[in-house]
């Protein structure tokens, strides 16, 4: 997996605070999805881990009304977004996932939607998580896989040999994380997810509304010509289907881990 330059990150999420909500079907799909994978439980305090725009909040707060919500991302300007469109949900947080400022055993619930797949070392991730975790504690996650824009990738490599396409963590690393962390496993399993766009352009916008286009340290540094471009629609016409759409595979991971 490529260096993640979690500069980079913030900064690119953060300008995508305004137009992300409007375009992150796919993401909404997955948080309406992981909130089903919660077990019944009765937490005093959650921590929406990579809360972005906020917008589960108050699917969250309405689910456990007793608990103290706390909203923690990298990007301020998502915090700035949520704060504002989110007055009365709670406290919102500026952090790292891998350095968690909060105290230990403080957190009855860590829910998190497509979020850690920008962290850049999985072990030191699970073991903060544990850290914060209250004894019987539940970590409730997606994540995106390796294999994730796998046609998107396919396509570049037949323009040039430059970083394009965002890279994850396979399965395997998440299990020796959890592992590392002494975690225990309620669910870790993946699911494929196809997704369908007219052109490949179509595509690249919405991953940069998303904030998500290429936010690895190795990306290429130049803008994408003309002539690039071209290629490289014709590269990922091969995988049009007899529908006459464009796929877009995601591969996804359901996690739910509980602290002894």
């Amino acid at each position: 997996m490529s260096v993640i330059d979690k500069r980079m990150i913030a900064q690119s999420f953060g300008k995508a605070a305004e137009t992300y909500d409007a375009v992150a079907h796919f993401q909404r799909w997955a948080g309406h999805a992981l909130l089903e994978k919660i077990p019944d439980l009765q937490p005093d305090t959650l921590l929406d881990l990579g809360c972005g725009t906020g917008f589960f909040c108050s699917a969250l707060s309405e689910r456990f009304q007793s608990a103290s919500y706390f909203g923690l991302d990298l990007s301020e300007q998502m915090l700035k977004y949520a704060r504002s469109h989110h007055p009365h949900a709670g406290s919102w947080l500026a952090g790292d996932a891998e350095n968690l400022a909060l105290r230990d055993n403080a957190v009855d619930l860590v829910f998190s939607s497509l979020a850690i797949q920008w962290c850049a070392d999985l072990p030191r991730l699970m073991t903060e998580v544990q850290r914060v975790l209250k004894p019987g504690g539940l970590f409730v996650f997606s994540t995106l896989l390796d294999g994730t824009l796998f046609e998107l990738k396919q396509a570049w490599s037949a323009v040039d040999d430059k970083q394009h396409v965002n890279s994850f963590f396979l399965k395997e690393h998440y299990h020796q994380a959890v592992e590392e962390a002494d975690l225990k496993v309620r669910l870790l399993e993946n699911q494929s997810h196809l997704l369908h766009y007219a052109k490949v352009t179509d595509l690249m916008r919405e991953l940069k509304a998303l904030g998500a286009h290429n936010l690895n340290a190795e990306r290429a540094s130049a803008l994408t010509g003309r002539r690039k471009l071209i290629h490289l629609t014709e590269a990922y016409e091969r995988y049009r289907d007899p529908q006459g759409f464009l796929p877009a595979s995601y591969q996804l991971l359901w996690g739910v881990l509980e602290k002894a």
